[in-house]
């Protein structure tokens, strides 16, 4: 036998055994029936798999006789939900859903968030001018003044400033027209949850974090807010003073008990971030409820 011809013969037996092997890994692999004299070659060094299709009767199957199956949580499954509609756009049903989680779901490891949210989106609507419904008109009289107005129209001054773009508070004239908005609103802290929720009637309107609780009542209590002021440095202004919209605002319940910034020391009440304090005196009045829940 010429040494070609050898050669020709070696690579076509090479060859066929490739096909043989690469043909039982091809059925071995997808799950085929494999021809009996290739199962019993290849049977002591590559084992017959488990089908890799498998009937998706017997996947379920095996899914329903787990001891222990995956719970999730319906909370996340709302917020999944209001995640996706605010992604499209569809901001009334978000905002439908994130209700229906804070309301229903209130202990869900998605509310915080979800709260959060909704509470940024309700504030947004409550200081706008095209959203809110319950602003009013009034007509300067003679011998008005801001802080006249504001009290005979159950609002701040902060509402007063920000509904009508002002920046400073320009001298009034019998006929002007300013935007007011009635101010009902009430205050709920709870020191446990170190949270302070703002509500417009029986609706939710926000929750805001408190960062730090003193000398708060051991039992529920309802005080109302007797007065409000700010701090520049070391002096106190009250609305209306030179520097008062520069000020950190603090909000006085009775029993002496505080709203502040978390900037001030030595103070009985809540202590909250400086720009949420700041947001709560432009929509809280004297007057308001607060209701303290150990």
């Amino acid at each position: 036998m010429r040494f070609w011809t050898f050669v020709k013969l070696f690579c076509a037996l090479v060859v066929a055994a490739i096909v043989v092997v690469s043909t039982y890994f091809t059925l071995h692999v997808i799950g085929k029936p494999v021809p009996d004299f290739l199962a019993r070659l290849f049977h002591q060094w590559m084992p017959e798999p488990e089908r890799v299709m498998s009937d998706p009767a017997r996947e379920y199957e095996k899914v329903a006789d787990l001891a222990e199956m995956v719970d999730i949580e319906p909370g996340d499954k709302a917020f999944q939900k209001a995640s996706e509609l605010l992604a499209t756009g569809k901001i009334a049903e978000a905002r439908e859903k994130l209700l229906f989680l804070v309301n229903y779901y209130p202990a869900s490891n998605a509310a915080p968030l979800a709260r959060r949210i909704l509470g940024e989106m309700n504030m947004d609507d409550f200081l706008s001018l095209h959203h809110q419904s319950q602003l009013i008109t009034h007509k300067v009289g003679r011998g008005d003044s801001y802080l006249g107005i504001a009290a005979k129209n159950q609002t701040t001054l902060d509402a007063i400033m920000h509904f009508n773009g002002l920046l400073e508070m320009r001298p009034l004239q019998p006929g002007d027209e300013l935007m007011v908005l009635p101010l009902n609103l009430r205050v709920v802290i709870e020191p446990k949850r170190r949270a302070l929720t703002l509500w417009n009637g029986g609706t939710f309107l926000k929750e805001y974090a408190i960062l730090k609780c003193v000398g708060l009542p051991q039992k529920t209590t309802v005080l109302a807010i007797a007065n409000k002021g700010g701090m520049l440095g070391k002096r106190k202004v009250t609305p209306g003073m030179k520097g008062y919209r520069d000020a950190l605002k603090t909000i006085t319940l009775a029993n002496q008990l505080q709203i502040v910034p978390s900037q001030m020391s030595g103070v009985h009440g809540c202590h909250l971030d400086a720009v949420d304090t700041e947001e709560l005196a432009l929509l809280l009045r004297v007057g308001n409820d607060v209701e303290i829940r150990p």
